[in-house]
């Protein structure tokens, strides 16, 4: 079933594959760099790549550019800006465009934040992790605690006013008090975004593999409520499951993800979604970082296309629209899914229990429903 035509506006997520060290809890598309990166060829390979991707989107605004891995602060602010540059004339930008830029505290140079400002970043997300330099150890980061203020502080002196600080909870060997002085410290860092994530154990990981001792549930828990209390008496307003935000400075390209809008991934292993005439439809590129180059340099790009079937289209946009904290009304769900509002209101009244507030204005989590978001998602499966 095709979907209305409200999609005007797209993102661009821009994979960048290697990093210094895999993290084993890390199961993202990311490998380890043993040699200096050709960043002229990824480049190259990442514009071609746009342009072989253009045409279902040509004519579309575009809403945000997020540059994520990996770890992008590997490539230098020369390289970044070329992107952004050609990406640029490709695309009809809307206004004050968002471009966020992942930054890992152990790869970045010092000067480099200016220069990555001077190429267009305008939003830097610093992955710190903890403040703590036991629990760093522990997840395999390779920096540690004053490495990662130290590249705060600089990123702040160089310009960047929409910082993001990314946390986690439930480390191994972590107390409530741990966590809550990673948040406190994270805090007079003067953040203006804060994603705060609990440590989940991934299929293909070390972690897996290898699983270390990690809190106990009621522990986390009281972790996850004592950073949500800190930060929301700090000004911060939590508006989706992990993010936390000070007025006017949500992630609109995340925003953009939970509302189930379209994307377009290039890069490594980058993964889309678009709404077509067709109906909506995912795909993904091949993983491998050389692989990528070698069939983008022979001029045959290896982009996998699906369609997401009419019966998993509610599923896909719940899977989203759930973490939202305000929740989202009826007519958005019917405008990004295509299917009728009442055949929407009816399945989530079979489905919700307790756990959703539903009425014609608008869908959200209860205050339970918001703890056990995968509960509501299991008897959505198609």
């Amino acid at each position: 079933m095709p979907c209305d035509g409200g999609f005007s506006d797209v993102s661009l997520y821009i994979h960048f594959p290697w990093c210094t060290r895999k993290c084993p809890y890390c199961d993202f598309n990311s490998h380890e760099k043993k040699r200096p990166i050709d960043e002229r060829r990824y480049i190259d390979a990442l514009i071609r790549d746009l342009d072989d991707s253009l045409e279902p989107i040509r004519g579309r605004a575009l809403r945000s550019v997020f540059l994520g891995g990996g770890t992008p602060s590997l490539f230098s602010g020369r390289s970044i800006g070329r992107l952004i540059a050609d990406i640029g004339e490709r695309f009809a930008p809307k206004d004050n465009l968002e471009i966020t830029l992942e930054a890992n505290p152990g790869t970045v140079e010092h000067d480099s934040f200016g220069a990555y400002l001077d190429a267009g970043v305008n939003r830097l997300s610093v992955g710190v992790q903890s403040f703590d330099d036991s629990c760093l150890r522990a997840i395999g980061r390779i920096h540690d605690a004053q490495t990662a203020l130290s590249a705060i502080g600089h990123a702040r002196c160089a310009g960047f006013r929409n910082l993001n600080i990314d946390l986690m909870f439930g480390l191994p060997g972590q107390s409530r008090e741990m966590a809550e002085r990673d948040c406190r410290i994270a805090l007079e860092c003067g953040p203006s975004h804060v994603s705060c994530y609990q440590l989940t154990i991934e299929p293909n990981t070390l972690f897996h593999r290898y699983p270390p001792n990690l809190p106990h549930d009621d522990a986390i828990m009281d972790m996850q409520l004592c950073i949500e209390d800190i930060l929301m008496r700090s000004g911060f307003s939590r508006y989706e499951v992990s993010a936390y935000a000070q007025p006017g400075m949500r992630c609109r390209h995340n925003l953009h993800y939970w509302e189930f809008g379209d994307y377009l991934g290039i890069g490594a292993g980058a993964h889309s979604k678009l709404t077509l005439e067709s109906g909506v439809q995912r795909s993904w590129n091949t993983k491998h970082p050389q692989s990528y180059q070698s069939a983008i340099e022979q001029g045959n790009p290896w982009r996998h296309w699906q369609p997401v079937a009419d019966t998993e289209l509610l599923f896909e946009f719940m899977l989203n629209a759930l973490r939202l904290r305000e929740g989202f009304s009826l007519q958005h769900a019917s405008r990004r899914t295509g299917l009728p509002a009442e055949t929407i209101l009816h399945t989530l009244q079979d489905a919700g229990g307790n756990l959703l507030e539903l009425s014609p204005e608008g869908i959200r989590c209860t205050e339970t429903g918001y703890r056990f978001i995968d509960d509501i998602l299991q008897r959505l499966l198609p």
